[in-house]
């Protein structure tokens, strides 16, 4: 699977959260090892994460900032399985109008052939 650079830089959160899938997580490295433009689009991503988390939890309490961070997380799953469920609705209304074409085709087919 070959990735663009749009695509790793759209999937940069969602590979930081280990949320991508075996296949995907393995395109976005291949393509980080070899794209020295993303390496550093990732790396500065890092830091951001870094420092974002830093501001995010000062002045919070242990358990306040444990909170935060598995609100945070739990976030960020809900957005992943929201993208995931309107793709497989989007994919399988692809398959259903496709089935459907192809059945129209080959009943008009049929009809012109009995003519």
């Amino acid at each position: 699977m070959n990735m663009t650079c749009e695509s790793v830089r759209n999937l940069a959160d969602l590979y930081h959260e280990k949320i991508v899938s075996r296949e995907g997580a393995q395109a976005i490295r291949t393509h980080l090892n070899e794209c020295p433009e993303c390496r550093s689009y990732y790396s500065a991503y890092l830091e951001l994460k870094k420092t974002e988390r830093a501001l995010g939890t000062a002045g919070l309490s242990g358990t306040q900032a444990k909170m935060y961070e598995e609100l945070s997380r739990k976030l960020r799953r809900r957005r992943y399985l929201r993208i995931v469920g309107t793709s497989a609705a989007i994919g399988a209304g692809s398959i259903m109008l496709a089935v459907g074409i192809l059945l129209t085709c080959r009943f008009n087919a049929e009809s012109l052939m009995k003519r």
